[in-house]
């Protein structure tokens, strides 16, 4: 039996932590994986994300203090020989660092994955991942080829695997929009416009409003996430006098709906690495609107979607308007997502690494 410990800096509704309960969800029988969140605590967690109490047993939460805490990395290090674990696969710097240090003498098999470059860009980042990567110990991933690319070019170490970002794409399918928009208490006779993740900075989101007053009256945004900007962003929607035209639907836990419901999905973003939001939107048939960056070239299908410059609302505009006069073949669309981007081929490719 191999026993797997994913290791994540939290488990607060976002793509990569999605992605990291697919891994458990999708496990094959010879796999148990248990997933170790450095940050909050059982009760919090599921509060916030009520998905996560299904696979209860199966998270523990370390409650680390903010700033680093090396007594971390020694609760992590007891949780690996009491849970007789043979693989950790860490996720993002922090939980590279304390499983680095939590590995120190052992011969557990460590995977770590990036699943963007951007936030490499910071010195101190660059330089701790740098040295944290040298060791031999340590199998690289890279999500995406671009991500890869990017990983070589500022830390001078090529990524040992590229394994995509994967959903489940029998359940992100298409369906049909009338029945979707009734269940979301959506209008049926809009143009619907969706953006979907946490609203902060780097989603741009205030891109996305900027761009909608400049469309007609009948198209609508819906809006599906929660974060720190939401305050600011309805303040900038009063100002823009678009309220009557935004759906703020906030944590949403229906988001197959949500993309069956809008007719085109907009990631006007600063910053991003392989968005899980972007497969699934393109799995329920969906034309895209995206920023050019990070991994989205790598998943934008090449006939149905169109790429734009970050904090351009003119150009995102444009392309929403040109998209939305174009018709889109949308099982073409969801076809190309099974076949890049399928959870079952992505959690097979991490299981043969694991030992």
């Amino acid at each position: 039996m191999v026993r797997t410990l994913q290791v994540v800096q939290h488990l607060r509704p976002g793509g990569l932590e999605k992605l990291v309960l697919n891994l458990v969800r999708f496990a094959s029988s010879n796999h148990c994986v248990y997933v170790a969140s450095l940050e909050e605590t059982t009760t919090s967690a599921i509060s916030a994300w009520p998905e996560l109490a299904a696979f209860r047993n199966q998270l523990i939460f370390l409650n680390k203090p903010s700033g680093i805490h090396l007594h971390t990395a020694y609760q992590l290090r007891r949780l690996v020989n009491k849970l007789k674990i043979t693989t950790v696969h860490s996720h993002h710097l922090g939980p590279l660092l304390y499983s680095r240090l939590a590995l120190l003498g052992l011969s557990t098999t460590h995977i770590h994955t990036e699943h963007d470059s951007w936030h490499l860009e910071e010195p101190k980042q660059q330089t701790l991942t740098r040295w944290l990567l040298k060791s031999k110990h340590v199998e690289l991933v890279a999500d995406a080829p671009t991500i890869a690319k990017d990983l070589y070019q500022r830390l001078g170490r090529p990524a040992d695997h590229i394994i995509n970002n994967g959903i489940d794409c029998h359940f992100y399918c298409i369906g049909d929009q009338a029945d979707a928009r009734h269940d979301l208490a959506l209008p049926q006779k809009q143009i619907l416009l969706g953006c979907a993740g946490r609203l902060v900075s780097e989603k741009g989101i205030d891109t996305m409003l900027l761009a909608l007053s400049s469309l007609p009256e009948h198209y609508h945004l819906v809006i599906a996430g929660d974060g720190e900007q939401l305050s600011s962003l309805k303040q900038l929607a009063c100002r823009l006098q678009l309220e009557h035209r935004i759906h703020w639907l906030g944590y949403c836990k229906n988001m197959r709906s949500f993309y069956r419901a809008i007719d085109v999905f907009c990631m006007p973003s600063r910053h991003e690495g392989l968005p899980l939001a972007l497969l699934e939107a393109q799995a329920c048939g969906k034309p895209i609107v995206a920023s050019n960056i990070g991994a989205i070239p790598d998943v934008a299908h090449p006939e149905n979607s169109v790429l734009i410059s970050p904090n351009d609302p003119v150009q995102l505009a444009n392309a929403l308007d040109h998209v939305l006069t174009h018709k889109v073949n949308e099982t073409k669309t969801a076809h190309f997502i099974q076949h890049v981007a399928d959870v079952r081929t992505m959690t097979a490719a991490y299981e043969a690494l694991a030992k």
